[in-house]
């Protein structure tokens, strides 16, 4: 915690909207951080559950700054951003926790130690479910956080950068309604460098418990195939699709699909095939997961914990596959099979969510 004397190491800026229950528990684990000298900076996108009033007469973290703007992640993190006076900024949410007492320190103190503002730093992820039972899925994607790999960093690992850094890249994209979090990331790969933080994060799995983990799974990778192809206008015509997570049902992909379908329907044949042959491109330059997949199940079925070891699979198959694939013969076959996939995912979808 910050001592009144000195200025922040860290500024952390957390946005909120509605988030009355997670915050008692985030500030109390964030008081909990030793050997540092933070702020912490709140800000709200227009609560109505009493998120404002308890941070106003909180009494747990003495340095916290309350700010209040127009809702959007985005917006939201730049305020907090301009407002943070810390040479570091970590970006978390609100539902993170740390179990390491030193996570900050050790932290903050690993980025110095590179001697570079060109370093930014993740943490590696872990899921806080309500059930007791170790499902693979979760376990895959807690090694897929750790690779660090293009388009596995988001916001639940926590982003811990520089201010400088922060601010070359011009903070985060206010006119993306979700996303924004693996923009950056992919913005700052760039040209800086990501490291993985020698502490550990978690993060509530509540909205894949709440919406279903594979159903919140499908719609993340559609969701970050558009944002990669720069496919703006179905981020412009689905503005809810990141609905507040205390509020989320069970989630409904038929309405995704059939968005797609429409704006596709309303385009030149020409642009159509472009958004496929993009979208099949990508989708090759993730197949390097159905190898660590592998490399997860072996490792899920001797019960080993997460990271700290070779992938072996991945290793020796991603080169192969990569020299018969990454062509545009290879990009081209992708499209396809992604055309068949879509029709028979939205068919199989149109079969299920109508029972």
């Amino acid at each position: 915690m910050r001592d009144k004397n000195k200025e922040p190491e860290i500024s952390i800026v957390v946005p909120i909207v509605n988030e009355i229950e997670e915050l008692f528990g985030f500030l109390e684990n964030l008081a909990a951080q030793q050997d540092i000298h933070f702020q912490l900076l709140v800000v709200d996108g227009g609560s109505t559950d009493g998120s404002v009033e308890y941070l106003q007469q909180q009494r747990i973290i003495p340095d916290l700054l309350l700010l209040q703007g127009p809702a959007g992640r985005g917006r939201q993190l730049n305020q907090g951003g301009r407002a943070a006076t810390g040479d570091y900024l970590l970006f978390l949410h609100v539902d993170s926790r740390f179990a390491d007492s030193l996570a900050l320190r050790k932290s903050l103190l690993h980025l110095q130690q590179t001697g570079s503002s060109r370093v930014a730093g993740h943490f590696a992820l872990n899921f806080r479910r309500t059930l007791e039972d170790r499902p693979l899925g979760y376990y895959f994607y807690e090694w897929k956080a750790r690779t660090g790999r293009p388009e596995t960093i988001h916001g639940d690992q926590g982003f811990l950068l520089p201010r400088q850094l922060f601010n070359a890249l011009g903070g985060f994209r206010e006119d993306f309604p979700v996303m924004e979090d693996t923009d950056l990331a992919e913005r700052l790969r760039q040209d800086a460098q990501w490291q993985l933080l020698p502490a550990v994060i978690s993060t509530s799995a509540r909205r894949f418990e709440m919406e279903g983990f594979w159903q919140r799974q499908l719609l993340g990778a559609l969701l970050m195939c558009f944002r990669s192809i720069g496919w703006s206008e179905f981020f412009a015509q689905a503005p809810g699709i990141y609905r507040q997570q205390n509020m989320t049902l069970k989630l409904q992909l038929c309405p995704f699909f059939s968005l797609v379908l429409d704006l596709l329907k309303d385009l030149p044949r020409r642009e159509r095939w472009r958004i496929w042959l993009a979208s099949g491109g990508y989708v090759r330059d993730q197949a390097w997961q159905i190898f660590l997949f592998w490399d997860v199940w072996l490792a899920f079925r001797q019960d080993r914990p997460v990271g700290g070891e070779s992938l072996r699979q991945l290793a020796f198959w991603e080169p192969i596959f990569d020299f018969l694939t990454a062509n545009s013969s290879g990009r081209f076959a992708a499209a396809l099979m992604l055309r068949g996939w879509f029709a028979g995912c939205y068919h199989w979808l149109q079969q299920r969510e109508n029972q």
